[in-house]
């Protein structure tokens, strides 16, 4: 968007709400910035995404340190059980989840990030995952409705799991981001089934977070049935 503003002379902010109007209305991202682009009399295949690059990029930062990853994933947390403007879209986190539960374990306190370091990247992984979901997912006027064809075969897999989990929650139903099982949302606590949530409210942030997903990633937000389906 910030090059198509570049391109077309006109202010980001007045590419970004045109492309947000556009999309409530049920276009892709990318549909939607050609669009535009045509309107100026500029090529819009010019305007691309790579989703590879976003997943390695995004990869690179959860790896880099255990502390920090542990740090952007409360805060992600937080934000998919907020209201209002600081709320992050369900569909991104199931997209965070999902590589999160993919990923190495990263390295434990290696180094000491600055709290605006952390939330710099914490806001760079917000931006990704957005981003990602965007072009993923094929899109109408009330939400996801597939996997966009354009998807790349190496991320299919999880824009399937973000279509089935953002269905499940449209019909009221969260899959518990620690056992996995698909329980009411109305029952959940701290986006996990009432169980697992009774099991490690005691323990520490760290042993908290290495139950859910931390050193042991093979349960965060999945299920048996995603895991096998083609």
């Amino acid at each position: 968007m910030q090059k198509l503003a570049n391109d077309a002379g006109l202010p980001y902010q007045t590419i970004a709400r045109k492309v947000n109007r556009m999309m409530a209305k049920g276009k892709g991202l990318l549909e939607s910035v050609r669009d535009i682009a045509g309107e100026h009399g500029l090529k819009g295949t010019k305007y691309r995404i790579d989703a590879d690059k976003i997943v390695r990029e995004s990869e690179k930062i959860l790896r880099e340190d255990y502390t920090q990853t542990l740090m952007i994933s409360a805060v992600l947390g937080q934000m998919v059980e907020a209201r209002g403007r600081e709320r992050l879209p369900a569909p991104a986190f199931f997209a965070f989840i999902e590589m999160l539960s993919k990923i190495p374990d990263a390295p434990r306190d290696t180094k000491s990030e600055t709290s605006t370091e952390i939330e710099d990247r914490t806001t760079r992984i917000i931006e990704l995952m957005t981003t990602l979901v965007s072009v993923l997912c094929e899109w109408s006027e009330k939400g996801i409705v597939g996997v966009d064809e354009n998807c790349p075969e190496s991320l299919r897999d999880m824009a399937k799991v973000v279509f089935r989990k953002t269905k499940l929650l449209q019909g009221g139903l969260w899959t518990c981001i620690s056992c996995g099982n698909i329980v009411n949302v109305k029952e959940t606590r701290a986006l996990m089934c009432a169980t697992c949530d009774s099991s490690i409210s005691r323990s520490d942030i760290h042993q908290r977070f290495d139950q859910m997903a931390g050193r042991n990633r093979t349960g965060y937000g999945r299920t048996t049935s995603e895991e096998n389906d083609d």
